[in-house]
């Protein structure tokens, strides 16, 4: 990202913080359920239901850059399955606003059009060939090690993903050690378990707590160490202290304001348009439809959430940045908004050359 971006959007939600003004800066946005990924711990593909037409996506796209959206990342399923993800990419670019895209990889060799469109990637893996076949299926890790290598011979941005479950808390330091080599970060993430988005048998795949807690201490010394961790030591701090991990949020149904940036700075949208604060409130919070409400009056809507805090770390380190953490903006500017990944480079740097980021 060019130096004049990355101060403009830095400086939007500073200025969007002093004057109190919020803007739905992050947009998650669901393009489809559609999924040739079985992962063990989500059920996206059995969810099915309806899809916004292109035109609508255009019309709802134009609305979140008009109240000042900056960056929308494409979910799924799989985003790449959508049939006019091209066109939604365009559009998003056209208005000015950073394109993402969380995605298995399965298919960046053959729409790799598309791909090279995109301002970010987050490619999707567990770990080694067994642990990550075990959880997303037999011969996915083949294919997503292929897009790793088309994306890093094409110096495209990109992050890796991972979610640690109790079969993969053995693959941190060789994960770490993937992102090194391709000169990206990777981040890593607990399973989450709200059965309404990922089933009732993503809890089982939870690490005990005595696994979670050492694997987060694991993450946060190789954070501390240089290693390329795209989060904050903070958030991962804020994850281990978490008292219990069955219990993913805390919130007061009663309540109508929250201090969670969640539906202020930050959304979520499904592929039929409701409009969420974010993932983790789909089955509680009762959403307005983008389509039938139109964008602002769904976005102003998802303000009047009782969710107090969650354990989820990139939330955490979402609603940090809205917060003006210092740690947390600081590397938000080096590792978020780093071009070509030179924030990844700066990181495999020995620690006593480089600013130590908390």
């Amino acid at each position: 990202m060019k130096l004049r971006d990355k101060l403009r959007i830095g400086g939007a939600i500073v200025k969007s913080k002093i004057t109190g003004r919020p803007r739905p800066f992050f947009v998650q946005y669901a393009l489809s359920h559609r999924c040739d990924g079985r992962c063990s711990y989500c059920n996206c593909f059995e969810q099915g239901g309806d899809e916004l037409t292109l035109a609508q996506h255009l019309q709802v796209l134009r609305e979140f850059a008009a109240l000042g959206a900056v960056r929308i990342k494409l979910l799924g399923g799989e985003p790449l399955l959508y049939p006019h993800v091209a066109h939604v990419v365009e559009e998003i670019r056209s208005l000015g606003m950073r394109s993402a895209m969380t995605t298995n990889g399965h298919f960046v060799e053959s729409k790799l059009d598309v791909v090279k469109q995109l301002d970010e990637r987050i490619i999707s893996i567990d770990g080694r060939e067994e642990a990550h076949n075990a959880q997303r299926g037999a011969g996915s890790w083949r294919k997503v090690m292929r897009a790793i290598e088309i994306c890093s011979a094409e110096q495209l941005d990109f992050f890796l993903t991972a979610v640690v479950t109790s079969k993969s808390i053995g693959e941190i330091d060789w994960l770490i050690e993937l992102a090194r080599k391709h000169r990206v970060m990777v981040n890593f993430q607990l399973p989450q378990h709200n059965s309404h988005v990922y089933g009732s048998q993503a809890r089982q795949w939870l690490p005990s707590p005595e696994s979670a807690h050492a694997v987060l201490r694991q993450i946060i010394a190789a954070k501390a160490a240089g290693a390329p961790v795209l989060f904050t030591a903070n958030s991962y701090r804020h994850t281990l202290e978490w008292p219990d991990f069955f219990l993913e949020r805390t919130a007061d149904p009663q309540a109508q304001s929250s201090s969670c940036m969640a539906g202020r700075y930050f959304v979520h949208m499904e592929p039929n348009g409701d409009l969420y604060p974010c993932i983790l409130q789909m089955g509680d919070f009762v959403p307005k439809n983008v389509i039938c409400a139109g964008v602002q009056s769904a976005w102003e809507h998802t303000r009047h959430h009782g969710c107090q805090d969650c354990y989820n770390t990139w939330l955490t380190e979402n609603r940090a940045i809205f917060d003006l953490h210092p740690a947390v903006l600081l590397n938000f500017w080096r590792n978020y908004l780093a071009p070509n990944n030179s924030g990844a480079q700066q990181s495999c740097r020995p620690l006593a050359e480089r600013f130590k980021v908390s």
